[in-house]
């Protein structure tokens, strides 16, 4: 039967986020943000101080037989029985993780083999809130150690304002890549596709800035700004973390169903609320991006019909406008009906990386971007995840997403090369996707400077 735990109800005065100031500083912290959109998550949640940690480099980076640890202790501390509601969901507690881009199918001998492709941990309190409901409450799996549950409840109890530590970028964001460098890049990618190797490729770029302080001062600072549907911050140990404002939905599979929803197609905001409207409707009317769009579903919709009843997988919603802080995208929805006793995890090591950040086909164009993009991904385009009991997982793309090594933070831009692209107009689409973030932690900092070298 499903464990029965502790389950504390909160009534909230203020967001979530504040009240994630508060662990933020806490080892294995995880803050799941639906941000302010309305195609976001359900659900937000806080955790930290994992009971469990799993790094795929304690399995030479198989990450089948990682992920199948990972099940096998969340069935273990799940129990059996139909997840019914937020607290029986995690009431078995949850693993939060992220998976990288440069998995073993993408890597192709780019990054270092101390690097762990993926990391998760099994926690066994969350404070979840629900963005439909509005409520809130915090949850303790009895296997909670009692030193881990006393923290949380001193730190819940605690009236005192948190105090924060500062954040600041020692210089200006940089380009990894001249424009040069990346005019060739895109047509390299053209020369491929006129040559008949591939249809699309997802070229990135790479920018770069020193930085000091905590960097969740920074992810507070970039969300204000455009904290997409599926955002997150994650601490992965003492010298990385990821910060994602994503608005991307990867896999979310629940009773039985599985949804994906790609991203494909972009156009900058204006401050002008007409000119605003005009260039949403140039995008939904746009052939190119269309095109971009239905061609990347396509792909999504044969990934999912390995794992679904035949018949079942339908797109239900096809270059649908949503409209974001900085960008309006196009996005499609694709949905099936699992074919029973199919896991979760193992779905989403399959389906690594999203055919959205790839390009089609995709094992060629994943070929493609190990040879012209000369630094490895790490955290970006790949995926954070959460899982609870009864088969249940949410994960998305990190898109729009940093990640800090030592004291440098990396941020990355890209988009769908197609034979038609011109490579001015990608090169200004990766500015729009994430110069707003950059440009956010840079007035945080007060820097000075030139982010973008010629």
């Amino acid at each position: 039967m499903l464990p029965k735990g502790r389950v504390t109800s909160l009534t909230f005065t203020r967001s979530l986020v504040t009240w994630a100031d508060r662990f933020a500083h806490l080892p294995g912290f995880v803050y799941l943000d639906s941000g302010t959109t309305t195609n976001g998550s359900e659900l937000e949640l806080i955790t930290a101080l994992p009971t469990k940690t799993f790094s795929a480099q304690d399995y030479s980076n198989n990450l089948t037989s990682w992920m199948t640890d990972i099940e096998q202790s969340l069935a273990v501390s799940y129990g059996t029985g139909p997840a019914l509601g937020t607290a029986e969901l995690f009431n078995g507690g949850l693993v939060v993780g992220n998976l990288d881009y440069d998995t073993p199918a993408a890597d192709l001998a780019r990054s270092s083999p101390q690097r762990s492709k993926a990391i998760a941990g099994l926690y066994h309190w969350v404070l979840v809130s629900d963005t439909k409901t509005g409520t809130s409450e915090v949850l303790y799996h009895p296997d909670c150690p009692v030193g881990t549950r006393q923290q949380v409840e001193s730190i819940l109890n605690n009236d005192a304002n948190t105090a924060r530590e500062s954040f600041r970028l020692r210089q200006s964001f940089a380009a990894s890549i001249t424009k040069h460098e990346y005019r060739r890049a895109v047509e390299r990618i053209q020369e491929y596709i006129l040559a008949g190797d591939c249809y699309q490729v997802n070229f990135a770029q790479r920018f770069q800035a020193v930085f000091e302080g905590d960097c969740w001062e920074g992810y507070r600072a970039a969300r204000e700004k455009l904290a997409g549907g599926f955002s997150g911050f994650m601490r992965v140990d003492s010298d990385r973390t990821i910060l994602s404002l994503s608005p991307e939905r990867f896999l979310q599979i629940s009773e039985g169903k599985i949804i994906t929803q790609p991203i494909k197609g972009t156009a900058p905001r204006h401050i002008d609320a007409q000119k605003d409207l005009d260039l949403a409707q140039a995008l939904v009317h746009s052939e190119k991006d269309r095109a971009e769009n239905v061609m990347i579903t396509d792909l999504l919709r044969n990934d999912l019909g390995q794992f679904c009843q035949a018949g079942s997988v339908k797109v239900t919603e096809l270059c649908a406008l949503h409209s974001f802080g900085n960008v309006h995208h196009l996005i499609s929805t694709v949905q099936g009906a699992l074919k029973p006793d199919l896991s979760a995890g193992q779905i989403l090591i399959a389906t690594s990386p999203g055919g959205s950040i790839t390009g089609a086909p995709k094992k060629r164009a994943v070929e493609i971007i190990s040879e012209l993009e000369p630094y490895p991904r790490g955290a970006y385009c790949g995926s954070i995840f959460v899982m609870a009991g009864g088969n249940w997982m949410q994960s998305s793309i990190t898109i729009r997403t940093l990640e800090t090594t030592d004291n440098t933070l990396y941020c990355w831009g890209g988009g769908g090369i197609t034979a038609s692209s011109n490579w001015e107009a990608e090169y200004q689409e990766t500015l729009d996707k994430v110069g707003p973030i950059m440009a956010a932690l840079e007035h945080t900092s007060q820097c000075s400077g030139n982010s973008i070298p010629s």
